[in-house]
């Protein structure tokens, strides 16, 4: 869990709390096993596990991430 609040740290996403991230487009909420992602007019998406690519793809689709986005260097 703790990569994918790197990833979204890097990307500009602000922690909230243990497990919420903000940025001006949408928060998103890790669950146990399961992403939730709100945004700003209360359209909520929920994820099936805890599938990064997953993530990605919604979070640049909807334009609530840049697309060029910045990866983590391993």
């Amino acid at each position: 869990m703790n990569e994918v609040g790197e990833f979204l740290k890097a990307n500009g996403f602000k922690k909230i709390e243990a497990s919420n991230y903000k940025n001006d487009r949408c928060n998103i909420v890790i669950k146990g096993w399961y992403y939730a992602i709100t945004n700003n007019n209360g359209d909520e998406i929920y994820s099936h596990d805890l599938n990064i690519y997953w993530l990605i793809g919604v979070l640049t689709y909807y334009g609530y991430m840049d697309k060029n986005y910045k990866q983590l260097n391993k």
